[in-house]
């Protein structure tokens, strides 16, 4: 007589596959962290090569490049021979008008604006090119200068209660107490602060929420919104696209309870419990957002005189 062969019962498969289901689940989440703390590393390092840029950029100039001007070209725009990025930088148009505006049909401009420049992007962001105010793909970033510790809206006349005095600033404003601001020009020897105690770029958390007519949107190298600012530091609107503020504590774009524009002005991440910021001086810190807000403020400035202890 043939020996029968013994195979596996239901039960026992079923049991298998549920021991199976749980090692996967208690693997997922470690697989998922190491991911994160993966993506969270690469984002320290395109800070750091921004704040390289930042220095390198001055060492030729003998300045640090503007926040914004008034042909809408933002500071991101200005480093990109720093980061390798000469031949993109070649093919802008300096002019304001026709193809030398950032939203032009087909113009250079409106091509570098949908060209992706990986370093301007946490590999945390999940938010992919899309079309916005006429420019087509266009590129979404994750890091934004420092403005200033004070600034409540992107023009006075949108800050909201309770940011609406005259301690409370805007970034159609000049003269601002961060290291960028509109046509700003500020120099190594500007920061009396010392330059690892002032914020010189930021994460910002890019996303399509809006709220109180405000969305969430960081882009780099032109802000087409911003056209009618002048040299007397009035007109136009949006430069939040590339300048954010230290006036919340990191991460408060999370706060649904806030005002939309104070929201728009935070600066954030993907990361848990805070955000990554490239100092004056170069180096790379992850601040907490429950870093006391004198603290973080303090940190906005420039030039402030604060006493800054440890954070």
């Amino acid at each position: 007589m043939l020996a029968r062969k013994r195979g596996f019962t239901l039960i026992e498969l079923l049991v298998v596959i549920a021991i199976i289901a749980i090692l996967i689940s208690l693997l997922l989440p470690a697989v998922q962290q190491a991911r994160e703390a993966a993506r969270r590393t690469q984002c320290k390092n395109y800070l750091k090569q921004l704040g390289l840029a930042m220095h390198n950029y001055h060492d030729t100039t003998n300045v640090f490049p503007f926040g914004f001007d008034a042909r809408e070209t933002l500071w991101s725009a200005m480093i990109l021979p720093q980061i390798e990025q000469t031949n993109l930088y070649n093919t802008l148009v300096w002019q304001e008008g026709t193809v030398g505006n950032w939203n032009h049909p087909n113009g250079p401009n409106t091509k570098a604006c949908a060209t992706i420049v990986e370093t301007f992007r946490c590999p945390s962001m999940p938010l992919s090119p899309r079309d916005n105010e006429d420019i087509p793909g266009r590129v979404p970033v994750s890091y934004r200068a420092c403005a200033g510790s004070m600034i409540s809206s992107d023009d006075a006349s949108t800050r909201p209660a309770g940011f609406n005095t005259a301690a409370f600033k805007s970034l159609e404003e000049n003269n601002l107490d961060g290291m960028f601001y509109g046509c700003s020009n500020i120099k190594m020897r500007d920061i009396t602060d010392g330059t690892s105690n002032t914020i010189m770029i930021g994460e910002s958390r890019t996303s399509i929420y809006s709220k109180d007519g405000q969305q969430m949107d960081y882009w780099q190298f032109g802000a087409p919104q911003t056209g009618n600012w002048n040299l007397n530091g009035v007109g136009g609107t949006e430069y939040s696209e590339g300048l954010g503020s230290c006036v919340v504590k990191p991460n408060a774009n999370l706060d649904l309870t806030l005002s939309g524009v104070l929201m728009e002005m935070a600066f954030g991440s993907y990361h848990i419990g805070g955000a990554q910021f490239a100092l004056a001086d170069g180096s790379v810190r992850f601040i907490s957002e429950n870093i006391d807000l004198g603290t973080y403020r303090a940190l906005g400035t420039r030039a402030g005189g604060e006493v800054v202890g440890e954070f």
